[in-house]
């Protein structure tokens, strides 16, 4: 990502901490990241933040995970597990449910012209 990109995030992840009306100390512990991590990510100092923590703070502030993914160009979504990593961490799943999800999300990502689901 490049820094006008991590300054775009950090505005968008600060605005989002701002409306909860949490201080940046305030997500820091809530989401268990440092808070000077926290307050250099708002900056925009780093231009390769780890995609989970990204997602995570996404989850934490209501924030929509794919306008994130669009101000990164893609690096929320590189740093996804895989649909089958996801669904066995997540829920209680056999690996013929999890096969089923993954043929579904294939069917639907051939139909809307996406890519195939990561294996």
């Amino acid at each position: 990502m490049t820094e006008a990109q991590a300054r775009q995030l950090g505005k968008l992840i600060a605005r989002a901490r701002e409306r909860k009306g949490w201080s940046f100390r305030q997500l820091a512990g809530e989401s268990g990241f440092g808070p000077a991590w926290i307050l250099k990510l708002e900056r925009g100092d780093y231009t390769s933040p780890p995609p989970e923590r990204l997602a995570r703070l996404a989850e934490m502030l209501d924030i929509d995970p794919e306008r994130m993914n669009r101000i990164t160009r893609g690096h929320v979504a590189a740093g996804l597990p895989a649909v089958r990593t996801y669904f066995r961490a997540k829920f209680d799943l056999s690996e013929s449910d999890i096969g089923q999800i993954e043929d579904l999300l294939t069917e639907l990502r051939e139909e809307h012209g996406g890519d195939s689901a990561r294996h």
